[in-house]
């Protein structure tokens, strides 16, 4: 596209303007996209959460910054600049923020399992009173059978005098 002499006389003229006062300028803007507004909620957040509970102002892996943006990338540390690692500031187990809600959720899971294990070790115990029970049952038939066949003078038929051995 071909500019004309007054368009490009004019856009020249904008863009001495603007230089001009860039120059003047004594800071530069760094904010990037989010309003004043939303700057100014976000902070409100903090001190907010800040305020509730005193252990959020020291800097951790769930502290009122990352309560307020979120859960952060994996291994970066807000506001420390670009060198620290979560583990570095953390600990070697830390593999970035650790959410409190997936802690809760975990330890949830956990007292729901352990829970269902005292129930499966509740049935088991039952099954092996109930089998106590059983062999106790089987001992008296046994002792019943070899005593009729004791009292008619006979002794017990080879078959079942074995079946009885497995008994036990």
């Amino acid at each position: 596209m071909r500019t004309t002499p007054k368009v490009s006389r004019t856009l020249k003229e904008k863009c001495k303007k603007n230089a001009k006062n860039r120059s003047k300028q004594q800071y530069t803007h760094t904010g990037g996209s989010k309003s004043f507004a939303r700057r100014i909620e976000e902070e409100e957040r903090i001190e907010e959460i800040e305020q509730q509970d005193e252990s959020s102002r020291v800097l951790s892996q769930n502290d009122s910054i990352a309560q307020v943006f979120g859960k952060e990338k994996p291994g970066r540390v807000r506001g420390v600049g670009f060198g620290p690692t979560p583990s570095q500031l953390f600990g070697p187990n830390s593999h970035g923020p650790s959410n409190g809600v997936q802690q809760e959720e975990t330890q949830r899971k956990l007292l729901e399992l352990e829970a269902q294990l005292e129930g499966e070790k509740l049935k088991k115990k039952a099954m092996e009173d109930e089998v106590a029970a059983d062999k106790k049952k089987m001992k008296a038939m046994e002792s019943a059978l070899i005593y009729l066949f004791q009292r008619q003078g006979e002794e017990l038929p080879p078959d079942i005098a074995a079946g009885m051995s497995f008994v036990g």
